[in-house]
């Protein structure tokens, strides 16, 4: 009987050791394409959180000193440039009725989250021959004043959704009805130590007579600081001007880091961001 004979073979030597070398060489290029991806994706990952610090940390301040009125909105500024104080207004209306001690004013509709918020420090009223603003600091905040006032000749209309509040401070009795008030909360922005990122810098916010303390953005560099615009010059300052109503504007210097050093890198990405803000609040 005959036996049969296969003609299939299996692979030789030489084919084993040459598909063992190939697999091989295309293992290393795809851990290395793999490695290279994913350090990249760290890189821009470290200058993405670098961005995010200046990004969070400029939409409030913008908020904040874009409000600022520039003859007394300012209550204090370090020479070190980590620390400023600021009279924030969020409310806006016109005076119906003063008693000199108690003043009735109808104000323009604004948010309601925002106006609802704590932390009354004072009001304001305009002179309306100069131009200038007088801050009358404490009192109180009434909600829910009669109209009564307004409507006395010379009548004031209210707007249709704001509201009628009453505050004491003392106003001249020979103060016009219709005269522009503002309602205000001292705010106070400082460059320091985080809670968040122990060892960092960050950058907080204080709603002054309230409990409100937080911190907005970490971390920081070294160089993070404001600077300050005095009238007539366009160039910011270190120092703070004397008196600080000669203040026109601050800078915002902010050096924004990532929270941790990439692979690709022997440092931590930094991005400085600079911008002015001129107090235009009349």
């Amino acid at each position: 009987m005959r036996r049969l004979v296969s003609s299939r073979r299996g692979f030789t030597m030489v084919e084993l050791l040459i598909g063992v070398v190939v697999t091989g060489i295309l293992g290393v290029a795809l851990v290395r394409m793999v490695m290279f991806d994913a350090r990249l994706s760290e890189d821009r990952e470290a200058w993405r959180t670098a961005r995010q610090a200046t990004r969070s940390a400029l939409a409030v301040l913008t908020s904040d000193l874009r409000m600022v009125e520039p003859g007394g909105g300012v209550v204090a500024a370090s020479t070190d440039g980590r620390d400023l104080t600021i009279r924030v207004p969020y409310a806006f209306g016109v005076m119906c009725l003063t008693s000199g001690n108690v003043t009735t004013l109808a104000l323009l509709p604004v948010d309601s989250v925002m106006f609802a918020q704590p932390g009354f420090a004072g009001f304001a009223w305009r002179d309306r021959l100069a131009g200038t603003y007088t801050y009358v600091p404490g009192g109180t905040l009434t909600l829910g004043a009669s109209s009564a006032p307004c409507t006395a000749a010379p009548a004031i209309t209210p707007v249709a959704g704001g509201q009628m509040v009453s505050v004491t401070g003392t106003v001249p009795l020979t103060l016009e009805k219709g005269a522009i008030f503002l309602l205000y909360r001292r705010v106070r922005y400082e460059i320091k130590a985080s809670v968040l990122m122990p060892g960092e810098t960050a950058l907080w916010r204080t709603v002054e007579n309230t409990s409100v303390t937080e911190e907005l953005a970490v971390p920081f560099g070294a160089t993070t600081r404001f600077r300050y615009h005095v009238a007539a010059s366009p160039a910011a300052q270190d120092l703070p001007p004397a008196p600080l109503s000669n203040l026109a504007g601050v800078e915002l210097a902010l050096e924004g880091r990532s929270d941790r050093t990439a692979r690709t890198s022997a440092s931590r990405k930094t991005v400085a961001y600079q911008t002015s803000i001129y107090f235009r609040n009349r």
